[in-house]
C-alpha cells in the first residue's frame, strides 16, 4: 500500500471514530433508569415483576451496547495507528507526521 493511501486510511478511519464516538456519547447520554422508574410505578404483582426483568434485560443490552462500541472505536484507533507508523518517515516526512499526529490524539 502506498503512503498515500495510508494516510488517506488514517483519514477515513477518524472519521469513523468520531461517528462511533457520537454513536456512544448518544448511548450514555439516554436515561435507560428513568424508564425503571416510569415503568416500575405503573404495575404492581406479577405484572411489575415481569416489567422489571424485561427491562433489566435490557439494560444489560443498553450497556453492552455502550461497551461494543468502545471496543470498536479502540479497533479502529489501533488500525489507524499500525497504518500511521506503517508511513515510510524518510520518504514522506511529512505524510508521516500528519497520520502519526491524527493517530495518536
Amino acid at each position: 500500500m502506498s503512503d498515500e493511501v495510508a494516510l488517506a486510511r488514517v483519514l477515513e478511519l477518524e472519521d469513523v471514530i468520531g461517528r462511533l464516538q457520537r454513536v456512544k456519547d448518544a448511548v450514555g447520554g439516554f436515561g435507560i433508569d428513568a424508564y425503571r422508574d416510569a415503568g416500575g410505578g405503573l404495575w404492581a404483582g406479577q405484572k411489575r415483576n415481569r416489567f422489571m426483568e424485561g427491562f433489566e434485560a435490557a439494560k444489560s443490552s443498553h450497556s453492552r451496547i455502550g461497551d461494543q462500541i468502545g471496543e470498536a472505536i479502540g479497533e479502529c484507533k489501533r488500525k489507524q495507528r499500525s497504518l500511521a507508523f506503517s508511513i515510510n518517515a524518510i520518504e514522506h516526512p511529512a505524510l508521516s507526521a500528519q497520520a502519526i499526529a491524527i493517530a495518536l490524539t
